[in-house]
């Protein structure tokens, strides 16, 4: 295609010099063709019109004839691989799923990997064509607002349908992203509840070192009250914005494009992080997958548009305002302890050492789990919250007393069921006739911070020597016996009490073998 200017001075040529077309061709440099067929567009305007001007002329939008070449039809194949995605989109779209379905990237990526080879704007495509036929495609208009690093932060919640140990389960997903760089960071909870709104904050801010000068939010009900019509923040984002030292801005109700860039980054990063993989052992390993996912994507470059993601993320970190420390986030009350030794939190049983029955204790509420002290501020027992309904979390060690006096209910009880697997099998095992010794070794696994894998492992060493009547005592001379094993310690580093440990280890092995062969019991 030539340029305008060239067009003005071939016509001024031919007009005004009146040069022939060869010569107006060699002055120019142009192809004598096109120069013949400029000149015959031109004398063909000018009839049909003849008041027509050059520059109106040279205005004029050129007409191609264009050869029809027959669309490119996509592989059968391709085509019935793609129409099984969209299916299953909309089966999920029908099951609740509708924010976690495949995205044409997920698409293209199955695509490739059943080895299907088709391009990504070849997928786009289709699926444009797909979606064509059932409703019309509308346009809209936006305007691109200028970011500055570190100033404002978006924040929003996103629905996550996960199977936790095989369970189905429903969790929240609360995201983050900074529009200047697109860094995104993602946190899961049970609930979306103020609770977990201020947790997340705290995590993120502690991630990040740092605060953002200004955090915006839609009208969540965990950050907006109205009041007369008119928002105010609730008394969670005030403690936060408080402590942290942020601004706030709320958009427009049904105004998700105020905060575009999380509404986005909600999408984005379920996509990533759960539609590959949908099948953890519990919440915690899925949200150590969910942290990498972001790790990963904070450290790649993106488009055009963040093509430096990871030099723009530093930037924006270190605009930031400097960082506070960590707020306490949870919800402080005072409950009696009933008969049974437990409290009542909404529908909920959790146990408390049965020394406190009728006493009240003092709860703090995380969203996670439960902290439970005594009226002199004592830690007398933490649990993980349940967000079930009527159901019974209860430690044994709390019950230790208790079942002494009443050690045929052992293993009919609530406690000893809620024991993990192998140590019930221990108890059926070696200690179904002789409750209190299984109690006594509860007690000091409990005292001396022992995992019960040890126990199963200490069984396995007495078994090997023999013995058929077990007693704590043997338990309690295996683990002594194997801790002092298991533990080095360079010679530099070995004080007096370990000296003695390692000159009486002959001693251990002795009497564990008396223990074993006479059933003589260990002194205190």
């Amino acid at each position: 295609m030539i340029s305008m200017d060239l067009k003005q001075q071939i016509l001024h040529y031919y007009r005004v010099d009146e040069m022939s077309l060869r010569e107006i061709a060699r002055r120019t440099g142009a192809d004598r063709k096109t120069v013949t067929r400029l000149i015959n567009d031109y004398e063909a305007a000018i009839k049909a019109d003849p008041d027509m001007g050059i520059d109106e002329f040279l205005a004029t939008k050129p007409k191609y004839t264009s050869r029809k070449y027959a669309p490119r039809v996509m592989r059968d194949a391709i085509a019935k691989e793609i129409d099984r995605c969209l299916k299953e989109n909309e089966r999920r779209r029908n099951n609740g799923m509708r924010k976690q379905c495949l995205k044409n990237k997920d698409i293209h990526r199955q695509l490739m990997e059943k080895g299907l080879i088709v391009s990504y704007s070849g997928v786009c495509k289709y699926v444009r064509k797909k979606k064509a036929e059932k409703s019309p495609k509308t346009k809209d208009v936006y305007l691109r607002i200028h970011r500055e690093p570190g100033i404002e932060c978006e924040f929003d919640w996103g629905e996550v349908k996960l199977f936790l140990d095989g369970v189905p389960t429903t969790l929240m997903m609360a995201v983050f992203c900074f529009p200047y760089s697109k860094g995104r960071m993602a946190y899961l909870f049970h609930r979306q509840d103020t609770l977990a709104y201020m947790e997340s904050h705290r995590d993120f801010f502690r991630d990040c070192a740092g605060v953002p000068h200004i955090m915006v939010y839609d009208n969540m009900r965990v950050a907006v009250v109205f009041d007369q019509k008119e928002k105010k923040p609730t008394t969670a984002l005030q403690r936060l914005s408080t402590f942290y030292k942020f601004d706030w801005r709320f958009c427009n109700a049904r105004s998700g494009w105020e905060k575009g860039n999380v509404e986005r980054s909600v999408d984005y990063v379920r996509g990533r992080a759960f539609t590959s993989r949908v099948d953890f052992d519990d919440i915690e390993e899925a949200r150590n997958w969910l942290r990498q996912v972001c790790i990963d994507m904070n450290a790649e470059s993106g488009s055009s548009a963040t093509g430096n993601k990871p030099r723009m993320l530093e930037e924006e970190i270190n605009a930031l305002k400097p960082y506070p420390g960590e707020i306490g986030c949870y919800e402080l009350s005072e409950y009696k302890v009933d008969k049974q030794s437990t409290i009542c939190i909404k529908t909920n049983h959790y146990s408390v050492p049965d020394d406190l029955v009728g006493e009240t204790v003092i709860v703090r509420m995380y969203s996670e789990r439960i902290v439970i002290h005594d009226t002199k501020h004592k830690k007398v027992a933490e649990h993980i919250r349940s967000y079930g309904s009527n159901e019974w979390i209860v430690d044994i060690n709390h019950y230790i007393s208790t079942l002494m006096k009443k050690t045929s209910a052992i293993e009919y009880s609530e406690p000893f069921h809620q024991m993990p697997m192998s140590m019930q099998v221990i108890y059926h095992r070696f200690f179904k006739n002789n409750g209190k010794e299984f109690l006594k070794l509860v007690k000091y696994v409990r005292d001396n911070d022992i995992a019960y894998e040890e126990v199963v492992d200490a069984a396995t060493l007495i078994r090997s020597n023999g013995v058929k009547t077990f007693t704590a005592d043997h338990f309690k001379v295996a683990l002594q016996t194997m801790k002092a094993k298991d533990e080095p310690f360079r010679e530099e580093q070995k004080t007096d009490e370990f000296i003695e440990i390692e000159t009486g280890s002959e001693d251990i092995l002795t009497q564990l073998e008396n223990v074993m062969e006479n059933g003589t019991k260990l002194p205190e």
